[in-house]
């Protein structure tokens, strides 16, 4: 028995995950939301199914086990919380919300229905990282050095920060959560932003076009992570780890390297995240074991809030901001 499956959003970021669980044969595509119905109609085309402009008319018209959101990241609240009361699983795309005022309550819903959540933070699944996280796992970690370096998207929403949270929210939480995924909990964030030039590329932009934040984790080490969108043409992100007779470098969705008391080495990856984080949605649903689960809702919330954490210690002169104090 398939596990029949809806996409709400089917631009961008959504192609990846129509054609990864188009690949899983126990995942049965049957239905797909759009604001652009046209774009919805060239999925049903292609994958088999029904297209629709309204979320809640395709929720009211499908007989659904799961739900792919695929929103940008003003849009998240009223679909999950009216996925929860149908008792629907949900894979959801990064970020979770623009902020924690959103995701928290999504949070209870999802608690109190009991569905299983995987967040599509691909990196968790890929074998490279997985590496990593391996060699870093008896280690004493002191410092952790990530980026994510690039151009402004096209999109118009990513420009407004009530609409996309800014870079730290909308891209860097990538590496912010590959952080998290390999050394730990972060407890403290202390951040500084700038708006150099690209509001006078774009006459709506307010977001900040470079970012650096301050991180004190719970297990003592410290680090920084930077992003920026003035590349143009160009773009990089990479999270060094630097431990105890031990660096590892993981170098985006390539591979990692490192340097150890017996020289140096690397990994190329050989899976692919989405297809593996894709394999583990639709098996969680199946057999009820999320043990493969590595980004389920709850998590990623922890995320959201080292990222939020980043917008509020920049927009109050840097101070210093507890997770603690955005998770309540």
């Amino acid at each position: 028995m398939s596990v029949r499956i809806g996409f709400i959003g089917t631009g961008g970021i959504a192609q990846s995950h129509l054609q990864t669980l188009n690949g899983n044969a126990d995942a049965q595509l049957v239905a797909y939301c759009d604001l652009n119905l046209e774009r919805a109609q060239k999925a049903a085309e292609e994958y088999g199914g029904k297209a629709y402009r309204d979320f809640e008319k395709m929720l009211d018209g499908e007989e659904l086990d799961a739900l792919v959101i695929c929103t940008p990241p003003f849009a998240h609240g009223e679909i999950e919380l009216a996925a929860c009361e149908l008792g629907l699983h949900m894979l959801i795309e990064k970020p979770i919300a623009v902020s924690t005022n959103v995701a928290l309550p999504i949070l209870q819903a999802i608690e109190a229905a009991g569905v299983t959540t995987l967040v599509a933070y691909k990196y968790r699944w890929e074998d490279h990282v997985q590496k990593g996280r391996e060699m870093l796992a008896d280690q004493t970690i002191g410092l952790v050095f990530g980026n994510f370096w690039g151009s402004t998207p096209g999109v118009g929403w990513w420009r407004v920060k009530s609409e996309s949270g800014g870079q730290m929210i909308e891209q860097a939480t990538h590496i912010v959560d590959m952080a998290r995924f390999m050394v730990g909990e972060v407890q403290r964030v202390q951040a500084f932003g700038t708006l150099q030039a690209m509001d006078r590329v774009y006459p709506d932009f307010d977001v900040w076009d470079a970012t650096v934040a301050n991180l004190e984790f719970v297990s003592g080490a410290v680090g920084t992570i930077s992003c920026t969108c003035l590349s143009e043409g160009w773009g990089q992100s990479s999270l060094r780890v630097i431990a105890e007779k031990l660096m590892v470098s993981v170098e985006g969705g390539e591979g990692i390297s490192w340097v150890d008391e017996g020289g140096e080495g690397e990994y190329k990856k050989q899976v692919d995240g989405y297809q593996q984080e894709a394999n583990a949605f639709v098996e969680a649903i199946m057999s009820g074991d999320r043990s493969e689960i590595y980004s389920d809702y709850a998590d990623a919330v922890r995320t959201l809030a080292v990222t939020e954490a980043t917008n509020r210690s920049i927009e109050n002169g840097g101070e210093v901001v507890e997770i603690s104090d955005i998770l309540g």
